[in-house]
């Protein structure tokens, strides 16, 4: 079965501020070590691919093909970590002696088209997605977790649509932006963590561009959606929170990722941003206007910045065991609501930046 996300390319953060991909988004492609490995594989194939994962999993390793390396970052447009990394004075000097340049802002797919086209080399998406980019053996390696509670995305009943409660979007139209994205997941999640049938509900594809006119004018009866999305239609009067990522146990978090031979051959390059991700998320836990600050840059309205100054204010985390078993729990999640059709070795995909290893 081919993925739901090959083939409708989620698209996440075309324009500010109707798009932010913490996820996720599950867009926001790894050709894979040796997780893929088939009956037929030769002997030596199998000694390369053991050998790329012993590599991987040696982040931060000395490599002297550093020196004077150019770390490519496609950044969304979104304000995630490695988005708002470039606006501070440390990140220049955080990779030394290799250098870092950040291109864009970019959407999801753009970007991932900038890093497999050989223009870029790191860029963002959300956990969900980055499963479904593993399991079509796509070559991306993810180095660290953004982490938040889930507040951020939820469903909105529209105004005039008199529901108050998910079981009553059942016969109801529910906007997402694609078969197998961060809004098809969050209506599955929510309905099986609520013991309701997900069946009984109308998924209507769209751009999210077109989010906030068909939730204001009664086009569908609710939106599934996250970030500013959510806090656009949370602030349309008349509207309904029904849920949110908090309440129905969300694993469904953004993860920074780079190419696989980009991770394979600097090592201590990508230990070396792991650590500035991880002084800019400590930052932000008492300075968070960092956040709402690269919102405003990108044109999102003070209505809008307010209510997402409101959500939990992410944290990075390395992809050690904890970080692996939980990528392991959502690719399970995938796999029972067909977004995949099955789960696939993430463990060959991912390195741990720690140090504890």
């Amino acid at each position: 079965m081919q993925s739901y996300h090959r083939r409708h390319q989620q698209q996440e953060a075309a324009e500010y501020p109707s798009d932010r991909t913490r996820s996720q988004h599950d867009h926001p492609r790894n050709a894979g070590g040796r997780h893929r490995l088939r009956r037929f594989t030769s002997l030596l194939s199998a000694f390369l691919g053991l050998a790329l994962v012993t590599s991987l999993a040696a982040c931060g390793s000395d490599n002297a093909q550093s020196s004077g390396t150019t770390l490519r970052v496609a950044y969304l447009s979104t304000a995630n970590y490695l988005t708002t990394l470039q606006y501070e004075d440390f990140a220049k000097n955080s990779l030394s002696p290799a250098h870092i340049t950040w291109t864009g802002p970019y959407s999801p797919s753009d970007a991932y088209a900038a890093v497999q086209s050989g223009n870029a080399d790191a860029s963002s998406t959300g956990t969900g997605h980055f499963v479904d980019l593993i399991a079509e053996q796509q070559p991306w390696v993810a180095f660290a977790l953004e982490y938040y509670d889930g507040d951020s995305q939820g469903i909105v009943a529209a105004p005039g649509s008199n529901i108050t409660s998910l079981k009553g979007l059942y016969g109801k139209s529910i906007a997402i932006d694609s078969k197998g994205g961060t809004g098809d997941y969050i209506v599955n999640q929510a309905f099986a963590y609520a013991g309701l049938d997900v069946s009984k509900v109308n998924k209507v594809e769209m751009k999210q561009t077109d989010f906030a006119s068909a939730f204001t004018s009664g086009k569908v009866d609710a939106l599934a959606s996250f970030d500013q999305n959510l806090a656009m239609a949370i602030s349309t009067p008349g509207a309904k929170l029904l849920t949110d990522g908090s309440r129905y146990e969300s694993l469904n978090v953004s993860t920074h990722m780079v190419s696989k031979r980009f991770a394979q051959e600097h090592p201590d390059v990508v230990k070396k941003l792991y650590q500035a991700l991880k002084k800019e998320s400590d930052k932000a836990q008492t300075h968070p206007s960092i956040i709402t600050d690269a919102y405003r840059k990108f044109g999102a309205s003070d209505t809008l910045t307010k209510i997402v100054a409101g959500f939990d204010t992410p944290e990075i985390r390395p992809i050690d065991a904890q970080g692996l078993a939980q990528l392991n729990k959502q690719a399970e999640q995938y796999r029972q609501f067909g977004f995949i059709d099955h789960v696939p070795d993430l463990s060959a995909a991912v390195i741990d930046c720690s140090g504890k290893h």
